[in-house]
């Protein structure tokens, strides 16, 4: 099945897709079973608190500071119901997309070069020939990263 794809470019296409289409998958997943107004609102929640904390800890203040940490108790609980609200989604995806990762490792990891760059990058690309893992990792971080912000999936980085 995978072995009309064995040869660049169909596999770097391939990869590409696949990348694209689980970032996609998990991406709208996110956007439609995560409440993401109430996770933005925890994680300012958590920015103001942390800002008044180190406010409190660089001035010296022994009354700002206690404070900050009788709250931090509250605070702890909304990162931890944040955290547990952003990997429900990952629960329900994970053995789903490991399984389609390993299929494709198990297929490519002996070919070897799945794509070639016209650039290198140190320690990651030492060359132009680009493996499976390396390029899928390359993929995946280059639709991911622009998807979650144009879907508003990482409120984090907002």
């Amino acid at each position: 099945m995978l072995s009309a794809y064995a040869k660049i470019p169909d596999s770097t296409y391939l990869i590409l897709g696949v990348a694209a289409f689980l970032a996609i998958v998990s991406n709208l997943a996110n956007r439609f079973l995560v409440d993401m107004a109430k996770i933005r609102s925890q994680v300012a929640e958590v920015k103001v608190w942390q800002k008044e904390f180190d406010k409190a800890r660089k001035s010296g203040d022994k009354q700002m500071l206690a404070r900050a940490q009788k709250r931090q108790s509250a605070i702890m609980k909304v990162q931890s119901k944040m955290m547990f609200d952003r990997m429900k989604v990952t629960f329900i995806f994970f053995i789903p997309f490991i399984l389609v990762w390993r299929v494709l490792a198990q297929f490519y990891t002996p070919i070897g070069t799945v794509a070639n760059t016209p650039f290198t990058i140190p320690y990651l690309l030492e060359d132009a020939h680009v493996s499976y893992f390396t390029w899928y990792f390359l993929c995946s971080l280059a639709i991911s990263l622009p998807l979650s912000r144009f879907l508003g999936t990482n409120p984090e980085q907002e």
